[in-house]
């Protein structure tokens, strides 16, 4: 054990996640061995959950949010899983009939349980509900069957993956929206739904025993989305009243002054927005923390300008994906994808800018890798920045090939897989395992004059001596220009990766697609050859990339390169312009690190 790097890890974790750190693992630890007297506990307590009433109007409002994300993850291929056939995150199981189910099997994903526990949650019932309620009653009672007969409490690392409560919070939410839909298409058929509502009634129990204060964040928020959900269900009863009212507490953490997601995954960000919306509308929450919520969903909205593409897609920084939630323009309808004039969106808290112009759009990462406190889905991509032009992303982000320990787990994670300025042979965070973060660094805005530039720096290198910064400039339907300075003692060889798409076609440095051409030309410095590479739009699934690699002159406290990307009139490179950027950046830069 590297007891530094465990402290390193460590001392950023708050005196109540300590605590909730020996109370949690505590009691799964005495579940798991005395397995009877805990099933008759939450048995007992399942009793006092209310039985949900799938007729509730609360219950229909907050159905729809579910409904909107599992026909997005799930609608394309639900129709298998009465054949017992599952495709999650990108993968397929072919168990060979839902009777062969099986709900833990090991997948060679090492310390990664992901795969297991999206299909403990259930969330493609969802759609096949929506398809055909009836049918699909029969296909949710099989597998709440078989889930139970293999699980039982006694099975080591079973609250790891399918009775880990953000597996149960998940399963439940998703069981009370199939029970709405089966109300609204088969009402005479619910009285017939006991393995749902006993499902969703353990599943309460479960999780008023099992809140995770410990990791706190997106999962404990999930935990509070369950009980209000049940709540929605049992209007005026006042279930989970009293733990609830944690739930402000939960948002006040969960979502920055400007909107933004704490945890700065626009993918997260997503998914976090529609909790909201259930939170919002399930009836359950105080008159003290309603408004709240109201107030952090229409924040929540606006914030996503500032993160997406002109495809309707967020980019994809630190762990996000395409595909895993519903595009950000169905999440939010009306965002200007493609804006008749020049446009900045800033979130100075979450740190992400976006400049746009019609279909020409950059994205740049300049924020903490996230909370200290739990920067689990961290990637070193400070500075880095995606590009869309014409309508069509040409720089991108490596993506997530996996949550698994491993060489791809650090690869994807680390600054030379993204397209910000970086230092060879270091590391301004220190990753360990899947989700573990040690020292890190910070990055930080500096101010800039024109609408249409941003810079910004980091601090991950300070350590050894040297620091980096960036600034870019949008010139809408010609060209961005980005321009990079390192400073200080040069510690490894300065260098920039820009990642391009492999549907772009490649002769020299021109990049091709369908009528668009942008040419890439370093100025100040050299610009690499394209060579093969990958990334990951979706989840664990390759495909085919370029990238290119901009590398400054040699000198000793100083070095400083731009890259041209053109894809307009005039083609040239605008030189003048790209001078009084970079001085200014280097200006700026030097003055703050005084």
């Amino acid at each position: 054990m590297d007891v530094g790097r465990v402290f390193r890890t460590t001392r950023h974790l708050t005196a109540e996640q300590w605590l909730y750190r020996f109370i949690c693992r505590g009691k799964f630890v005495a579940m798991e061995k005395m397995p009877g007297a805990a099933a008759r506990r939450f048995g007992k307590a399942a009793q006092a959950v209310p039985q949900p009433d799938a007729a509730a109007p609360e219950l229909a409002a907050v159905s729809a949010h579910v409904r909107q994300l599992q026909r997005a993850v799930h609608g394309t291929w639900a129709d298998d899983v009465p054949e017992g056939r599952f495709t999650l995150l990108n993968q397929t199981i072919d168990f060979g009939g839902l009777d062969q189910v099986e709900w833990r099997r090991e997948l060679g994903e090492k310390n990664n349980r992901l795969w297991r526990m999206n299909l403990s949650y259930m969330g493609y019932l969802v759609p096949l509900f929506e398809h055909d309620a009836r049918s699909a009653l029969p296909v949710a009672q099989s597998l709440l069957a078989s889930m139970s007969a293999q699980n039982p409490w006694s099975s080591r690392g079973i609250f790891r993956d399918v009775w880990h409560p953000y597996s149960v919070s998940h399963r439940v939410i998703n069981l009370l929206a199939c029970l709405r839909l089966l109300h609204e298409q088969a009402p005479e058929l619910t009285s017939e739904a006991g393995a749902l509502t006993d499902e969703i009634r353990l599943g309460g129990a479960f999780i008023l025993g099992n809140l995770e204060r410990d990791l706190q964040y997106n999962h404990l928020l999930k935990n509070y989305v369950c009980l209000a959900a049940i709540a929605s269900a049992a209007p005026g009863k006042g279930f989970a009243r009293a733990v609830l009212a944690g739930t402000r507490a939960s948002i006040e953490q969960q979502f920055l002054p400007d909107g933004g997601q704490a945890e700065r995954a626009p993918m997260y960000h997503i998914l976090s927005l529609l909790d909201l919306r259930i939170l919002r509308d399930s009836g359950a929450l105080a008159p003290d923390t309603q408004p709240l919520v109201e107030k952090a969903a229409v924040a929540s909205e606006i914030a996503v300008a500032a993160m997406v593409h002109p495809d309707g897609e967020v980019a994809l920084f630190n762990d996000s994906w395409l595909g895993e939630g519903p595009p950000a323009v169905e999440t939010v309808p009306g965002l200007a994808l493609r804006p008749e004039r020049p446009s900045r969106h800033v979130l100075p808290d979450a740190g992400y800018v976006r400049l746009a112009c019609g279909g020409d759009s950059v994205v740049m990462d300049f924020g903490p890798c996230g909370p200290d406190d739990n920067p689990g889905h961290a990637h070193a991509d400070f500075l880095s920045l995606e590009l869309s032009v014409s309508g069509r992303r040409l720089l991108v982000d490596t993506g997530v090939p996996t949550y698994s320990e491993g060489e791809q787990r650090d690869m994807s994670r680390s600054a030379a897989a993204h397209n910000g300025p970086i230092r060879t042979g270091l590391e301004p965070i220190e990753f360990w395992e899947s989700f573990r973060v040690g020292h890190r660094g910070y990055a930080h805005a500096l101010p800039v004059a024109d609408e249409m530039n941003f810079a910004a720096w980091h601090d991950g290198y300070i350590g050894h001596g040297t620091a980096v910064a960036r600034a870019i400039r949008l010139l809408p339907g010609r060209g961005l220009l980005v321009c990079d300075v390192w400073v200080g003692a040069p510690a490894g060889t300065a260098m920039t990766h820009f990642l391009l798409p492999g549907e772009w076609r490649i002769q020299g440095h021109v990049a091709y697609v369908d009528d668009v051409a942008a040419r890439f030309q370093a100025i100040g410095g050299t610009l690499a050859a394209f060579e093969p590479a990958e990334h990951w739009l979706r989840f664990g699934e390759p495909r085919t990339a370029h990238r290119t690699t901009l590398a400054p002159a040699s000198a000793r406290d100083l070095q400083a390169a731009s890259l041209w990307i053109g894809w307009g009139e005039p083609a040239e490179a605008p030189l003048d312009e790209e001078e009084r950027l970079r001085e200014a950046l280097v200006r700026t830069f030097t003055e703050t690190l005084e």
